[in-house]
């Protein structure tokens, strides 16, 4: 009787566990749907590990260039559910490291939005051209993120790259 009531038990946990698992994907699904992120596909090599996906990708749109203003203004101050929900999922990854190590924001903690530029005309479009390929900077936009009181420091500035995947700005490099 015993072994039987050990085995029920056993069982029972087992199947708490599974239930829970398979709601948690659930809720992944919920939260990060595939039609928005996608997974990432392959880089050429160079400073981005992996590309966004070209699959719904979209030209930015007024609503789309000022929610990237907000994601970027608030890049590494929330929480890492918000930098994630922000950001494509090639991404992810170093936003994990940086989240980890205490550094979310790779020194922009103390920024603001200083502007947005198209990607083909940004500083560093040959270096996401060299990563990524020509039709992912043309679909491209770099906001620039500046200390409040840079002092003429151009070095200062940094460029947080979005692409447009179905109405939602996504975060896909950060320089």
């Amino acid at each position: 009787m015993r072994r039987r009531c050990w085995f029920g038990v056993a069982w029972l946990l087992c199947a708490t566990a599974v239930v829970s698992i398979a709601g948690a994907a659930g809720a992944a699904a919920v939260r990060f749907p595939a039609a928005v992120y996608p997974p990432p596909v392959s880089s050429a090599g160079g400073a981005l590990a992996a590309c966004p996906n070209p699959a719904g990708l979209e030209p930015f749109d007024r609503r789309a260039k000022d929610s990237a203003l907000r994601a970027a203004s608030a890049y590494g101050r929330v929480s890492l559910a918000f930098d994630l929900r922000n950001s494509d999922r090639a991404w992810w990854p170093p936003l994990r490291e940086l989240w980890r190590s205490d550094h979310p924001a790779a020194g922009a903690t103390s920024e603001v939005a200083g502007g947005l530029s198209p990607g083909p005309k940004t500083a560093y479009a040959v270096i996401v051209r060299y990563s990524c390929g020509l039709a992912l900077v043309r679909k491209s936009i770099a906001v620039y993120l500046a200390p409040r009181h840079r002092h003429n420091c151009d070095a200062c500035v940094a460029s947080v790259y979005f692409i447009d995947r179905r109405g939602h700005a996504l975060i896909y490099w950060l320089n």
